[in-house]
């Protein structure tokens, strides 16, 4: 009895976990408010294909809509559109403040980048590229502490790049190319750091690499002990050098040494028979 009494228990605590998941965006008035911002991003759209069909604004769970994932707990944690699509992005986009990837690239979607992208706190990735956004890069995209991979390349972005983005410690790629950005360069700490395409940054009398800029990294000794380790490391490699050579150099003197010993143990004896010819012998020890 007690075991049954203990599994009603279990599956109770399962059911309530389920109904917290599923109210957890719900406000008082029992309005999701996730499915608010993606109706108001559906709105600032222009759809000529009917991607966005199923997105509809008396839905309770959003989670079943094309191009959208959810987390385990129902929160909306990925928006992916596909081609085709313009228009601007809405600023209700703030609003999916679970969102850890935002991939609308290559479409026609235009206006300014919505400065409440960088409220989106979990946000990992963030791909606006090949779109037609205008205005400059929010510097509230410094705020993405969780930022991993961030290209907003071929559109027509301009201004500066923000000195924000610099404090951003855990980006790999961040991809600028092919705009219209202007300004000195910030040191932004990504593996790959793509601004070529800017004529205003990129022009012939620039000094700056703009192919592939590698920054420094976070930490780096400083210049009298990065040339002592150079140095030291070349002092390493031709002692290694030396040494090698050395070795190699004493093993042939001892190989010949003993073909040579060997030669002279080889004795040659003669034998002369009546004077007429001569038979040579070698003996071998």
């Amino acid at each position: 009895m007690e075991k049954r009494e203990f599994l009603l228990w279990k599956v109770g605590l399962v059911f309530l976990a389920l109904i917290d998941g599923s109210s957890a965006t719900l406000s008082p008035s029992g309005v999701n408010y996730e499915v608010v911002a993606l109706m108001s991003i559906k709105t600032d759209l222009n759809d000529p294909y009917n991607v966005l069909e199923n997105w509809d604004a008396n839905s309770v769970d959003p989670c079943s809509w094309r191009m959208i994932t959810c987390s385990q707990d129902g929160y909306v944690s990925a928006l992916g559109l596909p081609s085709g699509l313009s228009g601007r992005l809405s600023p209700g986009i703030g609003n999916l403040t679970n969102l850890q990837s935002v991939l609308l690239q290559n479409n026609d979607i235009s206006g300014p980048i919505p400065a409440v992208i960088g409220t989106l706190e979990k946000l990992h990735t963030l791909d606006l590229s090949n779109n037609k956004f205008i205005g400059g890069i929010p510097s509230s995209l410094g705020d993405l502490k969780n930022l991993n991979y961030l290209r907003l390349n071929n559109n027509s972005l301009s201004g500066p790049i923000p000195d924000s983005l610099s404090n951003v410690k855990g980006l790999t790629l961040v991809d600028l190319s092919f705009n219209n950005l202007s300004g000195s360069v910030p040191k932004i700490s990504a593996r790959t750091f793509k601004i070529v395409g800017n004529p205003s940054i990129c022009g012939q009398s620039s000094k700056n690499n703009c192919s592939v800029v590698y920054p420094e990294p976070l930490s780096f000794p400083p210049d009298t002990v990065k040339d002592h380790s150079e140095s030291g490391g070349k002092s390493h490699i031709a002692v290694a050098f030396g040494t090698s050579f050395g070795a190699a150099f004493l093993i042939v003197i001892v190989i010949g040494l003993l073909v040579w010993w060997r030669y002279r143990r080889n004795q040659q004896i003669f034998f002369d028979v009546n004077g007429n010819f001569s038979i040579t012998l070698f003996v071998y020890r």
